[in-house]
């Protein structure tokens, strides 16, 4: 089985430091542990969604190089509740009156989730360009303002009609194997009629297949490795009185006690192994 290889070196840190991967939503947390080159402190589960976190906790240490290889096969799609996904946040603002009465419009001559989702889809993937790409998620109403966005406005902005209508959804953030883009942000939706939670990729369907990425309504073809589902996922750490959300990145670090976890970027490799 092939496996997709994260190393992460960082330098120059500071007395304590802590990092968070996030590690596949449906592993058990004794499969988790051995992806790890070194041992996790502990393997958190989100109260939200469910997710899982790798939480590592390093006092006084000069240097960290370290590696995790998370399996790449087909992935079932996690089977939280779908009453989870059908409240606004600070990323999809479902409850907004322009949001509300553009998914309204959308869905209103339709009956099943299907078609009403296939609408709200082909909607985004004409409204929005793929552009502007950043470390952190868009808004859904900052991707209907700016309109140039990468995968994670694509997401929030189909996500947010769909919970304006009542349909549950979600942003899906993982890996994308054969994408030009490496880590990657997608939707599912909970289809009430099948009972089944469905992916839509949006910013694929919009760069039609620019990528190399084979997916868009209702299909994701190409190898991913799920790593988080959910927009706003809660971090906590030893000796911390502070939470912060793991967003649209494979890896979070706190350099100390004070200081608010943020994405890296450099430093981090991937591979297929």
């Amino acid at each position: 089985m092939k496996s997709l290889r994260l190393t992460l070196k960082v330098s120059k840190l500071n007395n304590t430091t802590h990092i968070w991967f996030p590690a596949a939503p449906q592993a058990v947390d004794e499969e988790i542990k051995s992806w790890f080159s070194v041992a996790p402190t502990e393997i958190q589960t989100d109260e939200k969604f469910g997710n899982k976190i790798a939480y590592f906790y390093f006092p006084e240490k000069n240097s960290i190089t370290m590696y995790a290889n998370f399996p790449i096969s087909d992935q079932d799609s996690l089977p939280t509740a779908p009453d989870k996904f059908l409240h606004p946040n600070r990323f999809v603002q479902s409850d907004d009156t322009a949001i509300i009465n553009i998914a309204k419009l959308l869905t209103k001559n339709y009956l099943t989730d299907e078609d009403k989702v296939r609408h709200c889809f082909d909607f985004v993937v004409r409204y929005l360009s793929y552009a502007n790409p950043i470390r952190g998620l868009y808004s859904s109403i900052q991707a209907l303002i700016d309109r140039g966005v990468d995968c994670g406005g694509f997401s929030t902005l189909l996500v947010a009609l769909l919970r304006a209508v009542k349909i549950p959804a979600r942003c899906v953030f993982g890996w994308a194997i054969r994408s030009k883009l490496g880590y990657h942000a997608w939707v599912e939706y909970f289809d009430r009629q099948k009972n089944l939670w469905i992916p839509a990729d949006p910013s694929a369907a919009n760069l039609e297949n620019r990528t190399k990425l084979d997916a868009g309504f209702g299909f994701i073809n190409d190898e991913r490795v799920r790593l988080s589902v959910g927009e706003d996922i809660d971090l906590a750490g030893n000796k911390i009185n502070w939470t912060a959300p793991l967003l649209q990145s494979p890896v979070v670090v706190s350099f100390d006690h004070q200081e608010m976890p943020s994405p890296i970027v450099e430093g981090l490799k991937w591979a297929v192994i």
